[in-house]
């Protein structure tokens, strides 16, 4: 378990869990059409494997 702070100071705790490529596809179905035009279309897979190389 983590605790996070957002920019806006809200603290919380999260469970984090190791994702592989078998998750990309549900990952993918979560990023909203709005987040998808703010920041353009995102690479699940090299996103996973730029977390997993650090």
């Amino acid at each position: 378990m983590k605790t996070i702070i957002s920019a806006s100071g809200r603290r919380e705790t999260v469970m984090v869990k190791r994702s592989e490529s078998a998750d990309a596809q549900k990952i993918d179905s979560l990023i909203s059409p709005e987040a998808q035009a703010v920041f353009g279309r995102v690479n699940v897979i090299r996103l996973l494997s730029c977390w997993v190389s650090e």
